[in-house]
């Protein structure tokens, strides 16, 4: 009997939601949005026997950063349609180009920014598994490539039967091959990637300068400590910083200075906690005011006033919004 290929969905609702099922895979994920309003989407997962695939496709930009899990290695590809491969940066490289990515096995974090016009597929692949195809293959300098680079190209990737090619139709409805078939195919696809000479282009990871580090380390801490309402003193002390170099370093990698990075983060996780009523009655959460001070907020009225410039939406729309679902739950 042919058992065939499954996609479950799982829906974005905010940064946060995405911040949690990015967990299942990695550690301590944060996501800042580069765009105002809420990030909506959803995150497809096939898992064969041996493998998983996701894809993510989200309607705004946002920066992703993580640490990474030992186990498995990811390979990830932009399955979009137009040329939004050129604002992908990948641990600091652009990609000029649809490429395969994010598989450099000695990295020990992911920071990705994501563009609101890319879908994103990633297959995370065991690296024992991974290491016997690689010697059934006679692939001998596989894994001293891993530890090199961290982005590829080449006509096993980009070419009419190539590796996107098969992973758009993974999600064609038309497309039914058995979960054998397809799971072997894209085994064999993808180890004929890294092998593949074919005008082929590769890069390393960049070095990451202290400045993006420290950038990094606000997002993460700010998206860690949810209650605390950090001020830029406070992160440049806690983070041997100057305020000066965390103001250039942020602007630098996120566009905005360090105070619209803890704001955002915030509102964000505000946003959340409004929508989510489980979450609201555990905490002792009754009211807008109750929300703004769990996260920090001075008062309910400059919550209130940055809440709708990043939302878009007052939070008391964002509570009608909730009640709205739970009336046909």
């Amino acid at each position: 009997m042919l058992v065939m290929v499954t996609s479950v969905r799982l829906p974005v609702y905010d940064t946060v939601s995405l911040s949690k099922i990015l967990d299942r895979q990695l550690k301590n994920t944060s996501v800042l949005a580069l765009e105002k309003g809420p990030v909506t989407g959803y995150v497809d997962v096939m898992a064969f026997n041996k493998f998983r695939v996701f894809c993510l496709d989200l309607d705004k930009s946002v920066c992703i950063y993580a640490e990474r899990l030992p186990g498995n290695i990811f390979f990830s590809v932009d399955l979009s349609l137009d040329s939004s491969a050129s604002q992908i940066r990948a641990q600091g490289v652009s990609l000029s180009r649809k490429a395969l990515f994010g598989f450099n096995s000695v990295l020990k974090d992911l920071d990705l920014l994501l563009p609101s016009s890319a879908k994103i597929c990633t297959i995370a692949v065991p690296h024992d598994l991974l290491s016997n195809l690689f010697v059934k293959r006679n692939f001998a300098g596989a894994h001293q490539f891993l530890a090199q680079f961290n982005v590829l190209t080449n006509d096993a990737i980009v070419g009419p039967d190539g590796l996107i090619s098969l992973l758009r139709q993974c999600w064609n409805p038309h497309f039914n091959p058995s979960e054998t078939t397809l799971e072997d195919r894209l085994l064999s696809l993808l180890v004929d990637c890294l092998i593949n000479q074919d005008n082929r282009k590769v890069a390393p990871p960049l070095r990451r300068q202290d400045r993006h580090a420290a950038a990094l380390s606000v997002l993460s801490l700010v998206h860690s400590v949810p209650t605390r309402y950090f001020e830029v003193q406070d992160l440049a002390v806690l983070l041997h910083q100057s305020r000066t170099s965390l103001f250039n370093a942020c602007k630098e990698k996120f566009g905005m200075p360090p105070v619209q990075v803890v704001r955002s983060v915030r509102l964000r996780q505000a946003n959340h906690a409004l929508l989510d009523t489980e979450f609201c009655a555990k905490n002792g959460l009754q009211s807008v005011s109750d929300v703004s001070q769990y996260f920090g907020f001075a008062s309910r009225s400059q919550f209130t006033k940055y809440y709708k410039i990043e939302l878009m939406e007052t939070p008391g729309q964002t509570i009608i919004r909730r009640r709205y679902k739970e009336k046909y739950f």
